[in-house]
């Protein structure tokens, strides 16, 4: 004689593929990964799985900076609109005095410089110029603009002159155009060394300075 057992099954039905939420956003309506944080956050060990890949044009991009204190600071555009990029470029147009039509003793930024390291990347010069002396030795000689940045008093600066040169006295006074490379001092270093040369105008370093 046969019996058969009959066994109650109970099925879990499950939707196929799970789909779940792509991205996830904290503090943040619009998250632009998988995981978008907006604000501080502390964790221990990082893996990346698939590698790094290049940003797409519309995608936003982030720096991220450890400090010696194991502080892991970041950088994006698009979070903090109003605040300095790691690379920074600014114009300043200056126009000069009528008693000294090219000269620009001292004109302080208000960069603060212990914060941004500033290099002059390039300048313009508005007007016309010729030497201060009329004599003929003069006249064949080349104007060479003296215009370098410089830190004081807790703020960059820079001069700017045709020395033994100036506009013509009928010329209205100059305008010179300076621009700056602005360099947030978390992302850049400034070394600064004194070298002497011999005779013949050769010298060498003692050492590299990067290597």
């Amino acid at each position: 004689m046969k019996t058969l057992l009959f066994l109650p099954v109970a099925l879990l039905l499950v939707p196929f593929p799970l789909q779940a939420q792509k991205r996830v956003g904290i503090n943040t309506d619009q998250p632009e990964a998988e995981l978008h944080v907006n604000g501080s956050m502390k964790f221990s060990g990082i893996s990346v799985r698939n590698g790094f890949s290049k940003l797409d044009d519309n995608e936003a991009y982030s720096f991220l900076i450890k400090d010696p204190n194991d502080k892991i600071t970041s950088y994006n555009q698009n979070f903090l609109p109003q605040a300095p990029a790691p690379l920074n470029l600014i114009q300043f147009k200056i126009g000069c005095h009528t008693s000294d039509k090219d000269w620009v003793y001292s004109y302080d930024t208000q960069i603060n410089s212990t914060k941004y390291l500033v290099i002059i990347a390039s300048f313009g010069f508005t007007q016309s110029i010729r030497a201060t002396n009329t004599s003929p030795a003069f006249e064949n000689l080349t104007p060479v603009p003296q215009i370098y940045a410089y830190y004081d008093s807790g703020t960059w600066k820079f001069k700017a002159d045709y020395d033994s040169f100036r506009p013509l006295s009928s010329a209205p006074a100059g305008e010179w155009t300076v621009n700056l490379l602005v360099f947030d001092r978390e992302y850049a270093t400034e070394t600064t060394r004194s070298f002497s040369v011999n005779a013949s105008g050769t010298g060498t370093a003692a050492q590299a300075i990067l290597q």
